[in-house]
């Protein structure tokens, strides 16, 4: 459901206060400003203007442009929208289509709902009303969960599997967007996947994954307490009766592969170097893993804690999130780095794009399980 604010400008012409927003940078943004006017019959049209804008030390700025007014014969202007951002275009002029077939649109400074009919249900009771936007206030009380799981389960079911859904959806997409722009740095990654769990839910050799510490301490002090060594996070295979813990260190997407050479450059025999934080990540979950095997998992308070859970450290798995498979632009790369890769033990190295789009295969797993209930 979307919601769309209007303000009055003159008597047959409403302006909009919802912009649609199509791209937006560090420094740029565009998007299109709708209005609604009504014409002699009272028929209500969309209209509205695509704006750019600068950010300047003040705020954003509109660009000042020639105006088609201007344009004289033989030239020509255009400017082109990505896949986004005619996606955000055309989902907003749906919603704002839809609105102007409402009758009180005409009515000034209000707010419109606009939805599929089979998505909503109409109150026409006022007694009854309060009551309900009381519990959506409220964040839907356990209480008010409880009844509707005890009257109708299965209504219950689907609307905390579809919830859950549109959640990770949401996350994908801001996965996706923030791979593009480029901006983060690792901790925000940590961050992201901290909060998106599920992500890791599943390992390569189809293992669930959970996340037992972040942040966690491998061991390796000395007595005076430093030299420790510190990993990104800490999991475990999910099992019945036993679990094993594994390791993830978190880089970033446009971490480097290869050493950075001049054209046709190789390393020695038409093998491409690899770039030295590629091998110092790879070194430092290696030994991150042989440290919390030997040492951190055999502190007596580590291992009991453990054990007690039924999660135990054997020679202990390493997962290693770096990279682009951009980067593999020719044959000889793209040899090196999976013949690399597939030959290392215990540790997988995944890169970004491989990651996003194992979570795209998840959400479409879940979303083709919920379709029936859709």
């Amino acid at each position: 459901m979307a919601e769309i604010r209007t303000h009055p400008i003159t008597d047959s012409f409403i302006g909009c206060d919802n912009p649609i927003k199509l791209e937006t940078t560090q420094r740029t943004r565009r998007f299109f400003l709708p209005s609604f006017s009504k014409d002699a019959q009272g028929n209500v049209h969309l209209r509205g203007k695509f704006i750019y804008q600068k950010k300047a030390s003040t705020g954003w700025v509109d660009e000042d442009g020639l105006s088609l007014r201007d344009v004289k014969a033989g030239d020509a202007i255009s400017f082109e929208l990505n896949t986004e951002a005619m996606n955000h275009f055309l989902d907003g002029i749906s919603v704002l289509h839809k609105t102007t077939g409402i009758a009180s649109l005409e009515e000034r400074s209000e707010r419109f709902s606009v939805a599929l009919r089979n998505k909503v249900i109409e109150i026409n009771d006022e007694n009854l009303k309060p009551v309900i936007q009381s519990l959506i206030n409220k964040g839907h009380s356990s209480h008010f969960w409880s009844e509707l799981a005890a009257l109708r389960p299965e209504e219950a079911e689907k609307f905390a599997d579809h919830q859950i859904l549109g959640r990770r959806r949401a996350s994908v997409r801001e996965f996706e967007e923030a791979m593009q722009k480029g901006v983060w740095d690792e901790p925000a990654w940590d961050k992201f996947f901290d909060k998106n769990r599920w992500i890791f839910g599943l390992g390569l050799r189809y293992q669930f994954l959970s996340q037992l510490q972040k942040q966690a301490h491998y061991g390796g002090y000395d007595i005076t307490g430093r030299g420790g060594q510190k990993g990104d996070s800490l999991h475990y295979t999910v099992g019945e009766d036993a679990k094993f813990t594994v390791l993830v260190e978190i880089k970033r997407p446009d971490s480097a592969i290869f050493q950075i050479t001049t054209k046709g450059q190789s390393y020695r025999n038409a093998v491409p170097g690899f770039n030295v934080e590629f091998a110092n990540a790879l070194a430092q979950v290696q030994v991150n893993s042989r440290t919390w095997e030997i040492d951190g998992s055999q502190k007596e308070a580590n291992r009991d804690r453990l054990e007690n859970e039924g999660i135990y450290t054997i020679y202990p798995r390493s997962l290693l999130i770096y990279g682009h498979t951009s980067q593999l632009d020719t044959r000889v790369k793209r040899n090196c780095f999976e013949i690399f890769r597939g030959q290392l033990k215990n540790t997988e190295i995944v890169t970004y794009d491989e990651l996003l789009n194992r979570s795209k295969f998840i959400i479409g797993e879940m979303s083709g399980a919920a379709s029936p209930t859709d």
